[in-house]
């Protein structure tokens, strides 16, 4: 039975449910066994805690590293909840979801100590938020024996999580050191953090000519699932082929990406723009532009790392139907984006209660940028959308009424504005402070 003090748990946000990263049928046996306050104010919990875990611990704000990371704290805060609620024991195998970013961190030389670290940080900020919530919510010894029984549980949490997570790194550690993806991660990475490597060197490891024009992309896996390595592989691979690459090299980035290049003799490589090959579901991919010679390699993958995070984050296609994301096409919004919580107070101060919530504001929303893509051409615009004249008139004016401007006052920055929103939706509307999907390594990127 469920205590008092743990149904009257709600979390800030009413829609954190529907923002969770984990898997629905995962989030659904949570909701099943605690129900939906509770575990919307786990939600949010796990959110807040791998935000003040990469703040404290900014070796793990890495791209691929930190939504593993937030899935992983998710995961634990509702495991918590439900052990709780359940007055049963928590046990690590109720949470997979904490290992699966192992054999990324690994492969990106990210040290134990830092995820050790990780789990302490996270204890004591989750220690503090729960033990807040029973003094709010409890009094007299009802508040002291629920006190109790959760420092006793989520010590026993810190020390399984600690024992589990040593062992789990160092058998991930062990085979990724045996292979000969990780002779070529050392040099990849020497590259991209601009330190001087030996061509000769580079080469023969590789077996990549870093001399030519470059495409570089990023294929990952959108579903905590396992997936098959070589799926990711096979995607990266034909999407370069397709883009007229002769020559490819190819760096998985634990299980659930990898990072590749292609590059040709007789023409720049491409995009293609039509007939690109479809990866299997699941798949995802960013690219970058072409570009020549090192710096090449270096500018067209930090583009598509870029475009990536946009990818982690777009909620503007439909579910499913949006597998490619060309930096091209994305520049501007990934340069907007670059600070998620800038890019969410930028769009809030444009839009004003244009960026409210509902369909009907989201209507007005989607005209008005259809309107300005269409040169503020009111039969381009009913044409695109399928609507009369009048209607597309109408919306404009709810638009400027819900903005409280007119549309010609600060056109460029709303235009701006509606971009963001198109492409990442409720990461630029939502008022709550949330973690970037997939933070992008600050550091890694040389000064030339």
């Amino acid at each position: 039975m469920i205590g008092t003090w743990l149904r009257e748990l709600g979390p800030r946000d009413e829609d954190a449910v529907t923002r969770s990263v984990l898997p629905p049928p995962r989030l659904a046996e949570f909701v099943t066994r605690v129900g939906a306050g509770p575990s919307g104010w786990a939600v949010e919990l796990g959110r807040a805690m791998a935000v003040h875990i990469t703040e404290e611990i900014p070796e793990l704000a890495l791209d691929g590293i930190v939504q593993e990371l937030r899935r992983g704290c998710e995961a634990v805060a509702l495991g918590l909840v439900a052990a709780l609620s359940d007055q049963r024991d928590f046990t690590v195998a109720d949470v997979p979801e904490v290992f699966l970013g192992t054999a990324e961190v690994v492969s990106r030389g990210v040290g134990i100590e830092h995820m050790l670290r990780a789990i302490n940080v996270g204890h004591s900020f989750a220690v503090h938020e729960v033990l807040d919530s029973c003094e709010q919510l409890l009094s007299g010894d009802e508040r002291f024996t629920a006190m109790r029984r959760v420092c006793e549980l989520m010590l026993k949490v810190v020390d399984e999580l600690t024992a589990d997570m040593a062992r789990e790194f160092g058998q991930v550690q062990q085979a990724w050191q045996a292979s000969a993806a990780a002779a070529r991660m050392e040099v990849v990475q020497s590259i991209l953090h601009g330190d001087r490597v030996p061509p000769d060197r580079a080469a023969r490891v590789l077996g990549y000519d870093l001399t030519r024009q470059h495409l570089a992309v990023v294929a990952w896996a959108d579903d905590p699932a396992p997936v098959w390595s070589g799926r990711l592989e096979e995607a990266a691979l034909d999407l370069l082929r397709a883009a007229g690459c002769t020559s490819t090299l190819v760096v998985p980035v634990g299980d659930r990406r990898v990072w590749a290049w292609g590059s040709g003799v007789r023409r720049p490589p491409g995009l293609p723009t039509h007939d690109t090959p479809q990866p299997r579901p699941g798949v995802r991919i960013a690219a970058g532009l072409p570009a020549p010679s090192l710096d090449g390699f270096r500018d067209s993958h930090f583009q598509a790392l870029e475009a990536a995070r946009v990818g982690m984050m777009s909620h503007g296609r439909p579910s499913g139907a949006r597998w490619l994301f060309d930096y091209g096409e994305l520049d501007l919004v990934a340069m907007l984006s670059y600070r998620v919580d800038m890019a969410r107070e930028f769009v809030r101060r444009e839009l004003g209660a244009l960026a409210g919530p509902g369909e009907s504001t989201a209507t007005v929303r989607t005209t008005l940028k259809c309107y300005l893509d269409e040169e503020r051409s009111l039969n381009g615009a009913a044409e695109r959308l399928h609507v009369a004249r009048n209607t597309v008139a109408y919306r404009v004016q709810r638009a400027e009424q819900l903005r409280g401007r007119e549309i010609g006052v600060r056109r460029m920055q709303l235009q701006a504005a509606l971009t963001l929103v198109e492409e990442l939706g409720e990461a630029v509307l939502s008022p709550e402070s949330t973690p970037s999907p997939d933070s992008q390594d600050r550091t890694s990127r040389p000064a030339r």
